[in-house]
């Protein structure tokens, strides 16, 4: 009786061989990423904050759970400053299930595509995440002269990288006493402006998509506080500051 079982048993055993190949086979695989529907970012895209290393520790579950859906993070400044704790809060914000963004202080001393590229060998986008941001808020000593054209050489450094449009931060006081009309207009604007109703546009923009109305907030789960913004839900273009593919 035995000898005439092991045959089937020893077939049955190279087809559980074959399929344990087989499954680790599939299993080797590498995930392709998952498209990203407007659904799935649109739930979350109402408000959100923005911090950096001065903002203290920061536990993203709580921020989430107070209802903020997006946060930008600050990844560097010039030519050689990285935020120590920008690696930490981007992959933090993955886990935690917020849209995430990234910005960096542009320091108009610096030249500009040296500046361009230290953002971007900083700072990997995937589906999902927000368009990159240019803070603009500073005009260094006798950098006013070729400042539009210089500005302009980074912006455009960004887009053909990222593949979309970078999001400029200001306020319409900076932007109108250092900028004319020049056709920034066509990039999204973040505008800054505290305790108002609405918040005043710089020259070029009729819209804004983001408006930070609030800084250094106290904010559950946020050591040393945040700023607040909000999104722009009106305006039909809002999911074009979101990386698709």
């Amino acid at each position: 009786m035995h000898r005439r079982l092991r045959p089937v048993l020893l077939l049955l055993l190279l087809l559980a061989l074959a399929c344990g190949r087989g499954s680790e086979k599939v299993a080797s695989k590498p995930a392709k990423p998952m498209p990203v529907s407007v659904g799935e970012v649109e739930s979350r895209l109402h408000k959100g904050i923005d911090v950096s290393v001065h903002s203290g520790s920061i536990d993203w579950s709580e921020v989430a759970k107070e209802g903020h859906g997006f946060a930008f993070i600050k990844a560097t400044e010039g030519v050689d400053l990285k935020d120590p704790a920008f690696d930490g809060h981007w992959q933090a914000l993955k886990v935690a299930g917020l849209v995430r963004g990234a910005y960096h202080f542009y320091v108009t001393e610096d030249d500009p595509e040296a500046q361009a590229r230290f953002f971007i060998a900083n700072v990997e986008l995937e589906p999902g995440d927000l368009a990159p941001v240019v803070d603009l808020e500073l005009v260094g000593h006798n950098t006013k002269e070729g400042l539009v054209e210089r500005f302009r050489t980074f912006l455009e450094a960004l887009e053909t990288h990222y593949r979309l449009k970078p999001i400029i931060y200001t306020t319409a006081k900076f932007w109108d006493e250092h900028f004319e009309n020049d056709g920034f207009g066509q990039y999204p604007l973040w505008v800054a402006e505290y305790d108002v109703d609405e918040p005043s546009l710089p020259i070029g923009w009729n819209q804004w998509l983001l408006w930070q109305w609030k800084g250094d907030a106290d904010i559950r789960g946020v050591e040393k506080g945040a700023d607040l913004s909000r999104i722009n839900r009106a305006r039909a273009d809002w999911w074009e500051i979101v990386v698709r593919d």
